[in-house]
């Protein structure tokens, strides 16, 4: 996890420097001794943990965990004990009270570390299922449709039609939004108007294909393209 150091104290970060050294899931990113210098780091960097001082000099700890909304993960440390509830009310990983033990440190790391692996490992599979499945409005119906029964989808209009083995769904989408949609790289667009699955591709002639017994056209457009990925597989 890449981490920052929010203190005007040298000593503290040269402490908590000291103890990220220690953790291998840690990578110190940047010290920060004020709060514009840390906006300047968080725009600038991927950062998914902040250990953040209270006293701070212009702006608090905690008047900038509140003019935030979207903050990474923060953990305090401050050697003022009377502002927990309002961290914890900010939704603050851990509290650290000055001076904090190498094995304070690291439970309240460890905290940090569960809920980054479970947003990840959350993320990783809402991946995986966006890649097996979607879902499209048809006929004031929320339909699922695994990504390996669509067959082809057609422009039509406003509109366009999906197709299976067994059934033909309209849609009112965008050939460009289904496409975005579907993330999976099986389809391949041949027209225009015309996007097919390469799992259920029969032939490819001059200027068209087969696919599910229909001919489709494959325009000039897309030529190339389709005639590059037949070749990987000669």
């Amino acid at each position: 996890m890449n981490c920052i150091i929010v203190d005007d104290e040298e000593l503290a970060h040269h402490v908590i420097e000291e103890y990220i050294s220690r953790i291998p899931f840690l990578n110190l990113v940047a010290n920060c001794y004020d709060i514009q210098e840390t906006i300047n780091v968080l725009q600038n960097n991927t950062v998914d943990l902040i250990f953040l001082d209270i006293n701070l000099p212009n702006i608090s700890g905690l008047e900038f965990l509140k003019s935030f909304n979207k903050l990474p993960n923060v953990i305090i440390t401050t050697a003022y004990d009377n502002c927990a509830i309002q961290g914890f009310e900010m939704d603050v990983i851990d509290y650290l009270l000055k001076p904090f033990s190498f094995e304070r440190f690291l439970k309240a790391t460890y905290k940090c570390f569960n809920l980054y692996n479970n947003k990840r490992i959350l993320q990783e599979t809402s991946n995986a299922l966006k890649e097996s499945f979607i879902f499209v409005r048809s006929n004031n119906e929320d339909v699922k449709l695994n990504l390996d029964e669509i067959m082809r989808i057609n422009a039509l209009k406003d509109y366009i039609v999906i197709y299976t083995h067994n059934r033909k769904l309209i849609v009112h989408q965008t050939m460009k939004s289904i496409m975005e949609k579907m993330n999976f790289d099986n389809f391949i667009r041949v027209h225009n108007s015309h996007i097919i699955s390469l799992q259920h591709l029969q032939s490819v002639g001059k200027n068209s294909l087969t696919i599910g017994n229909e001919r489709i056209p494959v325009s000039e457009k897309y030529k190339t393209y389709l005639s590059g990925i037949i070749e990987r597989y000669k």
